[in-house]
């Protein structure tokens, strides 16, 4: 049986968490990264009164939350050095941990990143993984080192990715991922069964973190590329078009097919219950656009009046 410390925030350390108490293993500590927000008070008060998952498992399952400000920290050192995990695990995170606190653990410190390693390293493998549009992604359990994801891949899990998946739902799909493999790795560790292996450079890619300026939508691009991107950016950041003054935050789209000669970009060709058909670069596919809300006082009222007397067949929407 391995000493185990979790290190995360999010469905993916939720997730972690839950497969490590399902396996064999102890989980000795936990340390959160809502531990290094600075409003305190708020986060006192949500933390007793809506706590999100990972502290609602933490509080059931009486797990020791580690009470320190930063991975790289004397007060962290510390305390790991009284837990003395065999193994550190880390399932999303901020830090670009030092070298000093990667030797911690008796076997390893590892990484669970959300994609097939060496491709989409960074802070959002999920939106990348859709923008670019790929049908598989995974979660990779590697070496930590102090590189950005770039440490020796220990197991591999792939996954799908569907034309209706966003960032958000691909999320969870990796998240169940690790929930079912962590087991599998801590056994394996044990039993030294994992041979690292070293990530292939000439593969690598890396992503920055995603900007608002990303869901500014382009209507001169082909439809198949304004989907994946609307879609990528879901939940986190929705994408938004200008009809003559307002701002409409599209967050829903479908790719549909189209039988013109010549390319209108933005234009509106359709409309109906409250969805639009906006044609692209494409003279063969359009965009259908779904759960559309104007920006205004009361939106989800006034959206429904706006799209119903204000838009027009035959109207453009631009680029901001």
């Amino acid at each position: 049986m391995l000493k185990v410390v979790l290190i995360g925030y999010g469905e993916l350390a939720q997730s972690l968490l839950i497969g490590m108490l399902e396996s064999r293993h102890k989980v000795v500590g936990v340390l959160r990264w809502e531990q290094e927000r600075p409003n305190k008070p708020i986060a006192f008060l949500r933390d007793t009164f809506i706590p999100d998952g990972l502290t609602s498992i933490i509080r059931a399952e009486n797990i020791h939350e580690i009470k320190a400000k930063k991975v790289n920290s004397k007060k962290f050192i510390k305390i790991i050095k009284k837990l003395a995990p065999d193994v550190i695990l880390v399932g999303s995170w901020g830090e670009i941990i030092k070298k000093e606190i990667i030797n911690l653990p008796k076997v390893a410190f590892i990484n669970c990143h959300p994609s097939l390693l060496p491709a989409h390293r960074g802070s959002n493998p999920y939106a990348s993984a859709i923008k670019n549009s790929e049908t598989k992604a995974g979660i990779t359990f590697h070496l930590m080192n102090e590189g950005i994801d770039t440490g020796e891949i220990l197991l591999q899990k792939d996954v799908n990715i569907s034309e209706e998946d966003t960032g958000g739902s691909l999320r969870n799909k990796c998240a169940f991922a690790a929930k079912n493999a962590v087991s599998e790795l801590l056994n394996r560790l044990e039993k030294a069964e994992l041979i690292p292996k070293k990530q292939d450079e000439s593969k690598a890619s890396y992503f920055p973190r995603l900007n608002p300026n990303d869901a500014n939508i382009s209507w001169k691009k082909p439809a198949t590329e304004i989907h994946n991107n609307i879609r990528a950016l879901l939940p986190w950041i929705k994408s938004y078009t200008l009809h003559e003054d307002t701002f409409l935050y599209i967050q829903s789209t479908k790719v549909v097919e189209l039988n013109t000669d010549v390319a209108t970009p933005g234009k509106i060709i359709a409309k109906k219950g409250g969805n639009l058909i906006i044609s692209t670069a494409d003279t063969n596919k359009a965009i259908l656009a779904k759960n559309i809300e104007a920006y205004g006082f009361l939106s989800k009222l006034w959206s429904k009046h706006y799209i119903n007397k204000k838009i027009k067949i035959g109207d453009y929407l631009q680029e901001v």
